[in-house]
Order: structure tokens, then C-alpha cells, then sequence
């Protein structure tokens, strides 16, 4: 497949700068290649550097002793051709460009891709880039980032993005703080040749991506992405962020990668159909794709709430309606539950608030048999919890309540956390990713990502 040398490469050759000094350059891949344990050989090549990190610097292509699977370039735009060129005479047939000044750059910019492109081709080479941080692969111990990201990354997750940004790249996201993990994160750049059909079709068969997450700024392929698309939501969900909806946008992607912006709404058509759920925002590819890496898809849209706060139960039924999820109907055997459970439960959405002012410590059995409720209700397919935190109620406390929540997998569950402390209300944030379970900044984003479940399982389900 196109994408396997870029991600399982069997040896690696880096062309740029080795200074162990500075935070950006080819040493910063090497030295975490070698702290992730990567596998394979590596290969720093450079004209005057003598080592780097423990490694011997190779002054030149021809002193490799075998042909490396993949290339990365970090030079100057003047060096990528000459290089390019001997890599195809080494029988290189993978190149990363990290290098920018191309397509992004104007018309000059735009000839030198073309250029490049042609060159590629002429030895049978494959692009990924130019003006890219390649990939970052927890799963297989591979890195093409050049950038220092200021913290070890060890975990490996289910999430993998696509992108034509380096914003997704662990040198611009948190991903150690991202409890699910990441698994691939692959940035296109000016997508110059390898583009996000190629990244579909290998994600699609990779069993360790259960979502894909995509910012595209525009395909080359629309047929073959539909294609592609359709392929891979039959079975895992795709999220898809497509900017350039105003001109002015469409205006600032040519110069960001050289984006020939289409009509949005085509575009936007053409992912509905092939059951991509569309997002808004930077953060929704990570923030949304929370749920499914946690959770079976749900049944279908009604949505239980257990709330410390009647006004945010409110906020609930008319964000639910905004989203097109509708407030579970509780069956009578589930209202008389409540109602045995203290005399304050008797409606849903499920207020705890008025109850824990008169039972003290025992609003947590209160608060987890209120749980099991919505739990086993046959009405309630998705749920949304709020709780709160202070001085007093410590996040700790709701430890076993989420160990227990934990167990259950089968209705996507969604917490909004809420005190006078906003380093209480991260720790409780913290306490629920240690434990597997979504928690969101906002009750609007926590309604937003059942949303986006919903309507992914609605199109699997054919409806």
C-alpha cells in the first residue's frame, strides 16, 4: 500500500540539520526515533555534522549501506531537488518534504512543486508534503516531527487523524493529556501527491484506528475520496473538518497549502452521503471522537440526564432539541424507583441537587443508584451527567461512582463537571479520562458529541 513506507518504514534516512542544540531539525527526529525504540535503521546524512545523538552522520547518500524505505528532507527549498534527485538514484521511493516554500509560496513557490512532483515521478517516488510534519505513529514507533514537543508520548490509542495542518501534530496538541490516546496522526501539507484517499484506504483496513479524524481542506479525487469515504464509515466513523466556507477563507487556504477551495456545500453533500459527520471546530476532531473510542454506538437518540442543577437540566432539554436528541420518557417502573430512592426524585431529567442538601455524604449511593436507573431504563439510550465540585465535595470522592460507571460500555455516556474551583473541576476531568469516560468543558459540547454518535450510528443503522 502507498502509506505503509511512510508508517512502517524499515529503515529511515534524514537530510537537515543534527544539532542537538536547537528545538526544530532532523536531530529532534533522530533522537526521538531512538526514545521511541524505533525498530528500524537510521540514517543521518549531512555534509559536516560527524554524529548525533550516538549515531554517525553519513556525509552523503551513497555512504548508506542499503536503500532506505523512506527519506525525510528538512533543508532550505534550494536543497530538496538535489536531494530528491539522488534519492531516486539511490532507489528511494519514499520521500517526506518537510521543507516549505512550495505551493503555499505563490507562483514561484507553485513551479517549484511542480517541478518537484515531476522529478518524484520520473523515479517512481512517492511525496508526502511538501511544507508538512509528515506522521506521527504511536502504534508502529515512527516520527518524521521535527519539531521539539516538550513531553514523552508513550501511549497508543485509537484515534488517528488526517490532516493538511500541522495543528494536529504533538507538537501543537496535548496528546499525552488526551486519555484515549492517539494512534496515527498524518499531516498531508500542500498534498502535493499522497493525499487523504491513499490515508483512507489505509486507515480503513487498520485495526488499530477505530476513528478517523479529518481536517481537508479540498481533495484532488472527489470520486475516488466518495469512494474511499463510503468504504471506510461502513466500518469506522470518519470526522470530518472542511474550512473555506467564506471567501476570505478560501483566500487564506491558498496560502496556507496552496488549497483550491470547491463549493462548501458540495462539498459538505458529498461527505453527508458518504456518512462523514461533519464538525465546527478545531478541538471537535479530537474532543468528539472521545465517545466512540469508549463506547458501542447507541440504539438510538433518547437521552437521560442526572444533574446536580435544575437550571443546567434545563439547558439540556433545549440544547437536546437543538441537536435533534430527544429526552427519554422514563417508564413508570423507572419514576417509581426515583421516587423510593427520596422524595425529591419524581421527574426526569434527575435532580440530585435538592436531595443533597438533606442527605450529606449519602447523595454518592443516591447519585449511583440514579445512574443505574437511567442505566436500565429501555427508554434511555445515551446519558449526559453533571456533578459537582468544591472544597468540601472533593473530585475524589466520585472515584468509585466512576470505576463503577466504567464497567458499562453499552450506552454512550457523556460528564460536564461544574464548582468554585477550576482546578477541582480539571482533576474531576482527569478522574473520568483515568477511568475511560468522556468529560467535556462545556454541557453544550458533551450534547454535541452524543450528537455526533447519533447521527453516525443513524447512517450505519440505514436510516
Amino acid at each position: 500500500m502507498v502509506l505503509k513506507p511512510f508508517l512502517k518504514p524499515k529503515s529511515i534516512a534524514l537530510f537537515g540539520s543534527m544539532s542537538e542544540e536547537r528545538n526544530f531539525g532532523a536531530g529532534i527526529i533522530v533522537r526521538d526515533l531512538l526514545a521511541w525504540h524505533y525498530p528500524g535503521n537510521i540514517y543521518p546524512v549531512h555534509p559536516t555534522a560527524s554524529s548525533v545523538y550516538g549515531l554517525k552522520v553519513l556525509r552523503k547518500i551513497d555512504e548508506i549501506p542499503s536503500i532506505p524505505e523512506l527519506a525525510v528532507i528538512i533543508t532550505s527549498f534550494r536543497q530538496v531537488l538535489p536531494i530528491i534527485n539522488e534519492c531516486g538514484k539511490k532507489g528511494i521511493k519514499s520521500v517526506v518534504v518537510v521543507s516549505d516554500g512550495f505551493g503555499e509560496a505563490g507562483p514561484e513557490g507553485k513551479e517549484r512543486e511542480r517541478e518537484l512532483v515531476k522529478l518524484a515521478q520520473s523515479y517512481g517516488i512517492r511525496i508526502m508534503g511538501p511544507n508538512t510534519i509528515g506522521v506521527f505513529n504511536a502504534a508502529d514507533r515512527v516520527t518524521t516531527v521535527p519539531y521539539d514537543r516538550g513531553y514523552p508520548y508513550q501511549k497508543v490509542g485509537g484515534l488517528s487523524i488526517v490532516t493538511q495542518t500541522g495543528m494536529y501534530g504533538p507538537q501543537a496538541m496535548a496528546w499525552h493529556e488526551f486519555p484515549p490516546g492517539i494512534n496515527k496522526v498524518i499531516d498531508l501539507g500542500n498534498m502535493c501527491d499522497v493525499d487523504e484517499t491513499d490515508c483512507l484506504s489505509y486507515l480503513t483496513a487498520d485495526e488499530g484506528t477505530k476513528v478517523i479524524s479529518l481536517y481537508m481542506e479540498h481533495t484532488r479525487r472527489p470520486r475516488d475520496f466518495l469512494a474511499a469515504a463510503r468504504e471506510a464509515t461502513m466500518k469506522k466513523p470518519i470526522l470530518c473538518l472542511k474550512p473555506g466556507k467564506s471567501t476570505a477563507a478560501a483566500r487564506a487556504m491558498a496560502s496556507h497549502t496552496g488549497s483550491l477551495a470547491g463549493n462548501d456545500a458540495l462539498y459538505r453533500t458529498v461527505l453527508n452521503q458518504a456518512g462523514v459527520v461533519t464538525v465546527e471546530d478545531y478541538e471537535d476532531l479530537r474532543d468528539l471522537a472521545t465517545p466512540f473510542l469508549t463506547f458501542t454506538l447507541p440504539r438510538g437518540n433518547r437521552l437521560g440526564i442526572l444533574t446536580f442543577s435544575g437550571a443546567i437540566g434545563i439547558q439540556c432539554i433545549d440544547l437536546a432539541h437543538e441537536m435533534g436528541i430527544q429526552i427519554a420518557s422514563l417508564t413508570p417502573l423507572s419514576l417509581q424507583k426515583l421516587s423510593s430512592l427520596h422524595e425529591t426524585l419524581r421527574n426526569h431529567p434527575i435532580d440530585v441537587g435538592p436531595a443533597s442538601a438533606l442527605v450529606g455524604t449519602g447523595i454518592f449511593a443516591l447519585f449511583k443508584a440514579c445512574y443505574d436507573i437511567l442505566r436500565e431504563d429501555e427508554t434511555v439510550d445515551v446519558i449526559y451527567i453533571n456533578t459537582y465540585v468544591s472544597p468540601v465535595v472533593k473530585p475524589f470522592y466520585y472515584e468509585e461512582i466512576l470505576e463503577y460507571m466504567a464497567a458499562f460500555r453499552e450506552k454512550p455516556t457523556v460528564l460536564w463537571c461544574y464548582g468554585p474551583a477550576g482546578e477541582l473541576v480539571q482533576e474531576f476531568g482527569y478522574l473520568a479520562g483515568k477511568y475511560g469516560l468522556p468529560f467535556f468543558s462545556t454541557t453544550r459540547k458533551a450534547l454535541l458529541a452524543l450528537s455526533t454518535m447519533i447521527k453516525y450510528a443513524r447512517y450505519r443503522q440505514g436510516k
